[in-house]
Order: structure tokens, then C-alpha cells, then sequence
């Protein structure tokens, strides 16, 4: 890698605000390994998809943020994606402090953070799919991008009640406590899908968009993704009852969940999603909007160090 320092963007209150307590010690490690960077921190929601766009701006062409998933994907909605060949000379790396840090499990990026960016530091560029989603949000069709996956339905709610909620149990005990939170209540949705021009109607409970194998802070959600193969890997939660989800939820963190007769796998380029009911979608465990969504993928959009 270059000698130019990294534009590091850190998000204090990732982590139920571990991420903000623990920066000042990690940043002075990381600078007497060596590692040159300049430092912006977070303010709001969204600030750092603008955070991104200053960084690049003013010339720095590698990005690292501090925290989680959701730090991610707001990095990677501050990226010039459509345009390849601005993208050629952007890197993107995350140390991983937030409530979960789902994709980087995919590489087998250290946990520690010291670690991780001393492999960060080593450069290894990985071309990886970047997924776009158009979508319904407060009467207004938007467009957001993710890396790992989205989810609409059961999924996108108990995003819905994690980001509001106190994530307090670290990254799995915090998804499932949602997740149990939002089983009491939650219906299952009357759903149409398009998978590249064939068409499925069912109920449904959930509809998955996986780009990366991980979710809900190390469910092995999609065991057979691969980040470059130019391929979602589309995971439907058929028609299940309260009492399956909680007796295959084990099976969900295994991997094995897949041959459950009520559960469907497949690979799709596009999907174009509808549902009679209001369906919410989340991506990277932030809520971004509802159905209707179209998904596509973005092959090798994105340069990711890890």
C-alpha cells in the first residue's frame, strides 16, 4: 500500500458507544505501529456517508472506518459506485468495533482491532459485489447500496426494534433479544418475487439479499456466498410459525438451516420485491425503507482491504 495516510472514520456510539471509549487508547497504538491517519468522528445518523464524500474530496483514496455494519454501509453510500473508474483507485477497509461486524467474518478479519489494522496495513485488495437496492422510504422512491446483505420482512422489524433499542448484550445477545421481541407480534407477509424474470407468490416470512455469508452478529445466514461471484445469494423464510423459528434457530447459526422444506435458496442478478402487507427492509442491520424493492448487483464494484 501507498504511504498516504488512512482517512479513518470512527463512530463513537457503535457499540452501545464501546467504539467512543475505546478509540483514544486504540488510536495511540495504532499510531506507534507506525499507521498514519487522519481522524473524523461521526456526529449523527448519516454523517458518515458525508464524512466519506469529505474524505475523498480532499484526496485520500483509502477509507477505514471504526465500528460496525451500520458504519459500513454508511461509508459505502459515500462511495462513487457507479462510476468505475474513480472506484479503481478508492480502497475501503473497517475495524471492527460496532454491535456486529458481520462482513468482515467473511474474510476472517481479526477481531482484535490493533490486528485487523495491522492487516489493513499489509494492503490485500479483495474486488468485492456491492448490491443496490431502490425502495420505498416516507412516500419517496431512494436508492441505497450494501455490501453484506438486506433483509425485508421479520428481519427488516427486528432491525427496526435493534436500532432503537440498547445494545447492551454485545452483538448476538443483543440481535436476539430483538429478535424474541418481535416474534411475539410479527405476521407473516403475503409476498411476490421476481428472481431474473421468474416469478414466485407465497407468505412469507422474510426475504434475505445476501451478498456476504454472516448476519445477526455471526448467524452463518448464507453459507454458500462468495463476495465476488456477481451473484446474490437469495434466502426465502417461507411460511414459518413462532415455535419453527425458535426451534431452527440453531440450525441458523450452523449453516445448516438450508434444507428446511420451508426455507429456499437460489442466486439471482436482480430481485424485484412486492407484499400485500407493509414490509420493511433493512440493510446492514439499518432500517432504509420498504417494499416494493428492486435489487441489483454490482460485480467487483468495490475494493475492500482485509
Amino acid at each position: 500500500m501507498s504511504e498516504q495516510p488512512w482517512w479513518v472514520i470512527v463512530n463513537p456510539v457503535a457499540g452501545n458507544g464501546r467504539t467512543g471509549r475505546r478509540w483514544g487508547g486504540l488510536e495511540a497504538r495504532l499510531r506507534v505501529e507506525g499507521i498514519r491517519m487522519e481522524v473524523v468522528f461521526t456526529q449523527e445518523p448519516g454523517h458518515a456517508t458525508l464524512l466519506a464524500r469529505q474524505g475523498l474530496e480532499a484526496g485520500f483514496t483509502t477509507i477505514v472506518g471504526v465500528g460496525g455494519d451500520g458504519t459500513l454501509h454508511e461509508i459505502l453510500n459515500g462511495l462513487p459506485l457507479e462510476d468505475p473508474g474513480r472506484m479503481q483507485a478508492i480502497r475501503l477497509g473497517m475495524l471492527p468495533l460496532g454491535t456486529g461486524s458481520d462482513f468482515v467474518r467473511t474474510f476472517g478479519l481479526p477481531r482484535d482491532p490493533v490486528a485487523a489494522a495491522l492487516r489493513l496495513r499489509e494492503g490485500r485488495v479483495h474486488p468485492v459485489d456491492v448490491g443496490q437496492v431502490t425502495c420505498r422510504r416516507a412516500g419517496e422512491t431512494v436508492t441505497r447500496y450494501f455490501i453484506n446483505a438486506a433483509g425485508l420482512g421479520f428481519d427488516g422489524e427486528v432491525a427496526d426494534r435493534t436500532n432503537r433499542g440498547i445494545k447492551a448484550f454485545g452483538a448476538a445477545g443483543t440481535y436476539l433479544v430483538y429478535l424474541f421481541l418481535t416474534l411475539i407480534l410479527y405476521q407473516n407477509k403475503t409476498v411476490t418475487l421476481r428472481f431474473d424474470g421468474e416469478e414466485r407468490s407465497g407468505r412469507m416470512n422474510s426475504v434475505l439479499v445476501c451478498n456476504g455469508r454472516y448476519f445477526g452478529g455471526g448467524m452463518f445466514i448464507a453459507p454458500h456466498a462468495e463476495v465476488d461471484d456477481g451473484w446474490f445469494d437469495v434466502i426465502l423464510l417461507g411460511d414459518l410459525g413462532k415455535g419453527e423459528i425458535v426451534r431452527n434457530l440453531p440450525r441458523v447459526y450452523r449453516g445448516t438451516h438450508l434444507t428446511h422444506p420451508k426455507i429456499t435458496w437460489r442466486r439471482a442478478k436482480e430481485i424485484h420485491v412486492e407484499a400485500k402487507e407493509r414490509m420493511f427492509l433493512q440493510a446492514e442491520g439499518e432500517l432504509i425503507g420498504e417494499a416494493p424493492a428492486t435489487f441489483r448487483i454490482l460485480p467487483r464494484a468495490l475494493a475492500f482491504l482485509a
